[in-house]
């Protein structure tokens, strides 16, 4: 018999732990955000190109110690600035250097195929199951990473693929929010979340996943393979958590995955 108890008491510490990772880190994302640089006015009197700060710089920052010590004298960038000037207006030549929070954007799109029957959680499940999907990870508004590229952020994870088991077949999608550690361009990663899946059907053989609706935890890594490939694993487990009632069982799934990072 499935011991609920012990099931929801892992779900609810799960939770707990992803609430007290995420609620520091919404603070850092605001707070580690480097000054915004002032706009340039690229007028001097003798109608030349000059290159200074119209208000106080404060702390400039990489962008204007590159700009600095390039001498702006790349040919993009020389360019844009004799362009302005001769059209007598501001230019902000930092501007896609500002570190302000990005909305929603893809960062990867991965294929998955369980590997493994191996249960973790909850009891051994009675049937066994396959499971192929395809997934999306988006970089979310909050992050903190350092100027090594380090640092820690927020995704979203999307699947939908398919579900055998007992010569049945469901239709999965989910939705899972996931705290990250690694590399700000995705290349190395170690993620863990907790969101949801809806299941075509819950009724394999002799086990009932108990409804439509599971919850869904999961725990994965993923490391580099060729360029914009990488490879990683993935743990997920579906449960109802009990809410269904005390007799239905959840599954395990240990995955491989292939992703490619745009």
């Amino acid at each position: 018999m499935l011991n609920t108890s012990r099931l929801r008491k892992s779900y609810v510490g799960f939770i707990l732990l992803c609430i007290l990772l995420t609620y520091p880190l919404i603070g850092m994302s605001a707070s580690h955000l480097e000054p915004l640089p002032e706009r340039f006015d690229l007028r001097n009197i003798d109608g030349t190109v000059n290159i200074g700060p119209v208000k106080n710089q404060g702390d400039i920052g990489n962008c204007y110690g590159f700009a600095t010590a390039a001498g702006y004298d790349t040919p993009t960038t020389s360019s844009i600035i004799k362009k302005v000037a001769t059209q007598g207006r501001s230019f902000d030549i930092c501007e896609r250097d500002k570190q302000v929070p990005n909305k929603l954007s893809l960062l990867s799109i991965s294929i998955r195929a369980r590997v493994s029957s191996i249960d973790v959680l909850g009891d051994v499940a009675p049937e066994k199951f396959q499971e192929y999907d395809v997934a999306a990870y988006f970089k979310l508004p909050w992050a903190w990473y350092s100027q090594s590229g380090w640092g820690t952020g927020i995704r979203l994870m999307t699947s939908a693929g398919v579900l055998y088991g007992a010569g049945d077949t469901a239709l999965v999608v989910s939705l899972i929010p996931l705290i990250t550690l690694g590399s700000q361009d995705g290349r190395f990663t170690l993620d863990m979340g907790a969101g949801g899946a809806l299941l075509s059907n819950h009724r394999f053989g002799t086990q009932d996943y108990g409804g439509y609706f599971q919850f869904a935890l999961t725990a994965g890594v993923g490391v580099p393979l060729f360029k914009r490939l990488g490879v990683g694993y993935r743990f997920l487990h579906y449960s109802d958590a009990g809410i269904y009632g005390p007799h239905n069982m959840g599954a395990d799934f240990h995955m491989l995955e292939l992703n490619y990072r745009f």
